[in-house]
């Protein structure tokens, strides 16, 4: 399969009202090397775990740190070395540009958000999970800024080694990120959402270079949503536990394919995945244990009772805070002024 295929398989990703496993015939010319891929299977590096899947298949999930170059060497080597039919990825659809962006390009959107995006994310979002949107890509941008990485490295490499491979496909595995926001929002009260905008705006994360290769055992954004759960329960059942069940069903369909030799004989597949490191516990737990029944529900987006004049009023009087700290820390101190002119008509 050519580079057009590699950018049609981009496109895929489970559908919100049908999230089903699906076998694809795929014709491959892939060389696996069996002695070499024994002597790795016998010595994995320590963020490598190997999984057994139907028919002889086989998943190698690599848990990563996101803003360390250490994971994105793991990830050229893992690929590199067992040559996979599929590479599933801790993204959504939305969120592949990260995949065809430079990291300068990258760096420079995360530390340099614009009033015209802002204004675009809560029109396209909504007021509330537009804020929520904005106040991530801030906390993105000053991580970018401490560590001098853009996050994402270790997706951006793994497209990088696909596009190597003949008729390796990437697939996107993660969770809509409008349905997980949505979802985090829904199960918070209107009190709770201010204070956790409260704590990523005024809360001080400031990480240097070791700190992320310490959290080779415990991804950094996760170790972050983890401290918030503690304050926030329902955030981690969201963000983690609620998303290790979508990944772990996308990994599933991954190995249940079917990719055929030229020979036109049916291979035992071989799948990578390339999540954070803090998903890889709950993986492991769930895995070949997610059907499409426990999938469905948290595809759902519940909505909220529309709130009273007194809510609504310290919202907007506490979002407007929150707009003006956020102005602060991605340094263009007029779009406060400029947020509100707009808000006002």
């Amino acid at each position: 399969m050519g580079g057009e295929d590699s950018e049609r398989n981009l496109a895929e990703e489970h559908e919100k009202k049908e999230v089903k496993s699906q076998v694809h015939s795929v014709e491959v010319n892939v060389d696996q090397g069996d002695d070499t891929v024994q002597v790795f299977d016998s010595n994995l590096p320590k963020t490598v775990s190997l999984l057994h899947g139907p028919n002889g298949s086989k998943l190698y999930l690599v848990g990563t740190a996101h803003f360390s170059l250490e994971s994105q060497e793991d990830v050229s080597k893992v690929i590199r070395t067992v040559k996979p039919h599929i590479v599933v990825v801790e993204l959504c659809r939305s969120r592949s540009s990260i995949l065809r962006l430079d990291e300068k390009t990258i760096e420079e959107e995360a530390c340099n958000l614009s009033f015209a995006k802002m204004k675009e994310i809560v029109r396209e979002n909504g007021f509330l999970q537009g804020m929520m949107n904005i106040l991530l890509l801030s906390v993105s941008a000053q991580l970018t800024r401490d560590l001098g990485m853009a996050p994402g490295g270790e997706f951006r490499r793994a497209f990088q080694e696909v596009k190597k491979i003949p008729g390796c496909m990437l697939h996107f595995g993660d969770r809509p990120i409008h349905i997980t926001l949505n979802r985090a929002l829904a199960v918070l009260s209107w009190w709770q959402r201010l204070r956790l905008a409260y704590s990523l705006v005024f809360e001080n994360h400031t990480f240097t270079k070791a700190d992320v290769e310490q959290f080779k055992e415990s991804d950094l954004l996760a170790s972050i949503l983890k401290k918030m759960s503690t304050e926030f329960p329902e955030i981690g059942e969201v963000f983690i536990r609620e998303r290790d069940l979508y990944l772990t069903f996308s990994l599933q369909s991954a190995v249940s394919c079917g990719f055929y030799n030229e020979a036109n004989v049916c291979q035992p597949t071989v799948a990578v995945g390339v999540v954070g490191i803090g998903h890889t516990p709950g993986i492991k737990e769930l895995w070949m244990k997610v059907s499409d029944e426990d999938v469905q529900p948290i595809l759902v987006i519940e909505h909220k009772k529309s709130r009273g004049i007194v809510k609504k009023t310290i919202i907007v009087g506490g979002a407007a805070l929150l707009c003006y700290q956020i102005s602060k820390r991605v340094n263009f101190g007029s779009v406060f002024n400029e947020l509100i002119h707009w808000l006002r008509h």
